[in-house]
């Protein structure tokens, strides 16, 4: 399970990584920060991850979700059995993609997403679930070998790697620009 403490301690790590964000953006999350924020029946919203799986050509693997018809990356929601928010977001690239997480390199501060991305999903009749957000913790990692990618065909359709210049996440793209350059200067 995840603990509060550790959701707290990665949003303040990321608000000094990233002191430019928008915090109103974030405001939701803030508002209901609670013991039961990972939980997928916490409404109105809700803690999600995401693995941002950068390759050696620095292209980012992109997931079409089969519900929202959306090129995303991978991820997903939490579950109990996930001890921290990196557990989660590796549980979920390895149940969605087939990349074992010894594969998976986080190139990141530990416990620091590179975003936090608050967003609606819409209605599901099929889950019973209301209109809600997702606050979604996502966080980079390195690809360090060529893998074959097996979807999970219950929930994915194809996948494709993408260049930072055409990924959909315009916020995203302009970290992962900044982030990899100061990486590479640093070699």
């Amino acid at each position: 399970m995840i603990m509060l403490e550790e959701l707290k301690q990665s949003i303040q790590l990321y608000s000094i990584q990233f002191p430019s964000e928008n915090v109103e953006s974030l405001q939701p999350l803030y508002e209901s920060l609670s013991p039961h924020i990972t939980s997928r029946t916490n409404l109105p919203g809700h803690v999600t991850t995401s693995a941002v799986i950068v390759d050696k050509n620095d292209r980012v693997l992109h997931i079409k979700h089969k519900i929202l018809k959306k090129w995303l990356l991978p991820g997903g929601h939490c579950e109990d059995t996930d001890h921290s928010l990196i557990d989660a977001s590796l549980r979920e690239a390895t149940e969605e993609t087939g990349i074992p997480s010894s594969c998976l390199i986080q190139i990141q501060g530990k416990n620091v997403p590179i975003d936090i991305d608050l967003h609606r999903i819409p209605h599901n009749s099929k889950k019973g679930e209301p209109e809600h957000w997702h606050a979604d913790f996502r966080f980079v990692f390195r690809l360090d070998s060529t893998q074959e990618i097996m979807l999970q065909e219950e929930e994915v359709t194809d996948y494709t790697w993408l260049s930072f210049e055409e990924m959909p996440m315009r916020q995203l793209k302009i970290k992962l620009t900044d982030f990899i350059g100061k990486i590479r200067k640093s070699l």
